[in-house]
């Protein structure tokens, strides 16, 4: 399914971003494939769902970047829960082709156009339960304050 124009556009956006931060990006694209998160259970490798962006550094994923159009608790939390969950992806580390790697400690991104319920959104962070998957964090956030963000999870990144 293609993606619209504001889609695209943050998607850009956040890869500038990214780059910029040293990060190495890996994104699905329709000429180029998915990236794609599984969770390996019971010797099987269910797939759970695309993702748009993959930030790489230091030879894991470290981070996961989603770009939705609301940011109702409905959405944001069956992000937080799916990505919680995989324990692997589909990716395309530096210099290689696409190949299963592990996911542990990821801090997901969720972009909206303009995020306004903070007290929500504080509300889902305060009160989600880790299942004790591959997610540390996760932070939604908008377009005006994306590189904000970034930034200052850089500053805490070990």
């Amino acid at each position: 399914m293609p993606e619209n124009n504001k889609h695209s556009e943050l998607k850009e956006k956040c890869i500038k971003i990214l780059r910029s931060l040293g990060y190495t990006v890996d994104t699905s694209h329709e000429e180029k494939g998915i990236v794609q998160i599984y969770r390996e259970y019971n010797g099987e490798k269910i797939a759970l769902a695309d993702v748009d962006i993959v930030g790489i550094k230091k030879g894991a994923i470290q981070m996961i970047v989603e770009i939705e159009e609301d940011d109702t608790p409905k959405t944001v939390l069956g992000d937080v829960a799916v990505v919680d969950m995989a324990n692997l992806c589909l990716a395309r580390m530096a210099g290689s082709d696409r190949k299963m790697v592990p996911l542990t400690g990821v801090v997901l991104f969720i972009v909206t156009p303009a995020s306004k319920e903070r007290a929500t959104i504080k509300m889902l962070r305060d009160s989600y339960d880790f299942m004790s998957g591959s997610l540390r964090d996760f932070i939604v956030t908008n377009e005006d304050e994306i590189e904000d963000e970034l930034n200052e999870m850089e500053l805490y990144m070990v």
